[in-house]
């Protein structure tokens, strides 16, 4: 039975803007990449494809295929506005991505777009980039054509947030940026380099964590995220190595040798993923950001990524 496509005229435009951006400025690939947290120095687009075929997994909403350093590279990405997860929506990407990677594909990212505010399945696919960040890496020399592409996507943000308005939280966006300038210039003095996602315009009172912070010898699907806090019947943050999805023979080899002292659980709505983390005090924007607990946030990460070095199979790829 041939599958019909069904999205919102909202989610089609934000499809034929991506691709645009995608094909018309040549930087903005890259930008995009880093924001999700992979770096693709160069990465040049070859062809942009809205709503795809998923070779009789259904239809994607946007198909980018590009390269970067003689490597073949193709984003397979989701938009998402107010409409729930399509059935297996997530699980269909990932087979189709198998299946690219099975040909001449070096790399093969699929991709979440989706307003911060949105609560689908996020962690079933390679990243996630807010909506809100999209916008702000939307550039032109024209300052009108720049904000007349933006209110087309920040439209979109507030129809997610018609039933709710989400209030931007200063606090929050402070803590986050000292966090963030802090990382950069600690992480820059270490042979252990790690990227760190960019700083929005602006947050929300929930957005308390920090993911995904990647470093090259990890590949798609294993990130680092720092959690600033976790609950106030659990008053402390955690530092977690995040594997998502993995397959049950290496997850249980993972947890024979798993960190002292670290805690895992399952990770991702089917529990197909895997999180070992670390306990490390807790950082709230009413405190504001605090560089002792930044600094032990750090030293777990680098327990964590020392852990994982000895741990990976001799044979694991780095990140594309």
């Amino acid at each position: 039975m041939t599958e019909i496509l069904r999205k919102s005229a909202q989610e089609v435009e934000i499809d034929h803007l991506l691709a645009e951006e995608f094909c018309c400025d040549l930087t903005f690939g890259e930008r995009f990449l880093a924001e999700c947290g992979l770096l693709a120095p160069g990465f040049h687009v070859v062809e942009a494809i809205p709503e795809p075929s998923l070779g009789g997994e259904g239809f994607g909403d946007l198909l980018v295929k590009g390269s970067a350093q003689s490597k073949q590279i193709a984003l397979l990405i989701e938009d998402k506005i107010t409409a729930q997860p399509g059935v297996r929506q997530a699980e269909r990407y990932r087979r189709y991505a198998q299946r690219l990677r099975g040909g001449d594909w070096d790399a093969v990212y699929c991709i979440l777009v989706a307003p911060a505010a949105y609560g689908g399945e996020r962690d079933l696919y390679d990243c996630a980039i807010p909506l809100e960040a999209v916008a702000e890496l939307i550039e032109a020399a024209d300052p009108v054509r720049r904000a007349y592409r933006r209110k087309i996507i920040q439209r979109a943000i507030a129809k997610k947030n018609a039933s709710g308005v989400q209030v931007p939280d200063p606090a929050m966006h402070s803590l986050r940026s000292q966090y963030l300038k802090f990382a950069e210039a600690f992480w820059a003095n270490q042979s252990a380099g790690l990227t760190f996602p960019w700083l929005r315009r602006a947050y929300y009172d929930g957005d308390s964590w920090i993911e995904p912070i990647r470093h090259r010898m990890m590949p798609a699907g294993v990130w680092l995220r720092h959690r600033l806090w976790t609950s106030v019947h659990d008053p402390s943050g955690r530092v977690d190595l995040v594997f998502s999805p993995i397959e049950e023979k290496e997850k249980a080899r993972l947890l024979q040798i798993r960190l002292q002292d670290g805690i895992a659980e399952d990770y991702g709505s089917k529990k197909d993923g895997l999180q070992i983390s670390l306990r490390v005090p807790e950082m709230r924007q009413s405190d504001g950001f605090n560089e002792l607990i930044a600094r032990e946030a750090f030293d777990a990460m680098k327990r964590l990524l020392e852990w994982y070095e000895a741990a990976r199979p001799s044979d694991a790829p780095d990140r594309d």
